[in-house]
């Protein structure tokens, strides 16, 4: 009996590593910069797309994101997500010349808190990459290409380029307004503030949104000398033109960014009872910074973009 069980584990171990002779566990590595996934929207068909004219400023800021992460997908295994830049493992699947990688380009929803979040906006784009065990494979040299989604909607963009669609909230608190003006090569809107007392709250013009089952963010590109506080004004019969607050924006230390908020769940939970759209608007206030004799307040471009859910 006992001489039995040992030639059962005898035979189980020879067909134990017979199995494994041919697997190899060595992985392929895909690098991934920011580059790849910050410079990659083709908008050459956005207008015919979205039934609209936006102007050639507009479809340049259109390109324009600054992607933190990236949800790496292959042969449909969710690899993670990684912070950019990174350099993903993958294991190499026997018999397979390609594998099918699809990269969903994300962010940190507020720039302040842990949140990443994919951007829903573009198709989903699968490419075809040789992948082979110990060598890496940069993504730049096949880069990908994204278009927005067809059924993705702009109610409000603002590039800043003539004029401002931002005014007081207040003339009694601030009569500062966002001025359009040419910064870095861009045409940006700019408050400037004289002394740590001196202090800014503008409104934009009405928005209206869907009021449910839509994904909804606010996009700002900025470069600022103190913080700003972002809000969203809503009005209900219970609560006229309240401001709910949805975070915030911290000085940039002279470089451009741009950062995500979600606003699906402000909507959702203010919005009337029952409507199936709303009418919002965005209001940005600041101070002056007490280190600065005049603090700067520069915004590249503010849109807020949405599309249905499911």
């Amino acid at each position: 009996m006992q001489r039995r069980h040992y030639t059962f584990v005898f035979l189980f171990c020879i067909l134990f590593f017979a199995g494994c002779k041919d697997t190899d566990l060595t992985p392929a590595y895909l690098y991934i910069s920011e580059e790849d996934l910050n410079n990659c929207v083709d908008v050459s068909t956005f207008n015919a797309d979205h039934s609209l004219n936006f102007d050639s400023e507009q479809l340049a800021d259109l390109q324009k994101h600054t992607f933190t992460h990236v949800n790496v997908y292959v042969n449909d295994k969710n690899l993670g997500c990684w912070q950019l830049p990174c350099k993903v493992p993958v294991l190499h699947t026997a018999g397979v010349d390609s594998s099918t990688v699809v990269l969903l380009p994300a962010f940190r929803r507020t720039g302040m808190g842990r949140t990443i979040n994919g951007y829903p906006f573009f198709n989903v784009l699968r490419q075809k990459l040789a992948l082979q065990p110990g060598q890496t494979l940069n993504v730049s040299d096949n880069p990908p290409v994204y278009k927005y989604n067809p059924y993705a909607r702009f109610p409000y963009f603002e590039t800043f380029s003539n004029s401002s669609s931002f005014y007081p909230t207040d003339t009694v608190f601030s009569t500062h307004v966002f001025m359009p003006t040419v910064i870095d090569g861009r045409s940006a809107g700019e408050i400037v503030l004289h002394g740590a007392n001196d202090k800014f709250d503008v409104t934009s013009t009405d928005i209206t949104l869907p009021a449910y089952n839509y994904y909804m963010f606010l996009e700002i590109t900025y470069k600022t000398e103190n913080n700003i506080d972002i809000g969203v004004k809503l009005s209900t019969a219970s609560n006229p033109n309240s401001i709910h607050q949805i975070g915030g924006i911290y000085a940039s230390d002279g470089e451009w960014k741009t950062i995500y908020f979600d606003l699906s769940n402000v909507i959702h939970s203010y919005n009337y009872y029952g409507a199936s759209v709303t009418v919002a608007n965005i209001v940005l206030t600041g101070n002056g910074n007490p280190a600065l004799t005049d603090t700067h307040f520069q915004i590249d471009n503010i849109k807020v973009i949405y599309q249905p859910a499911a």
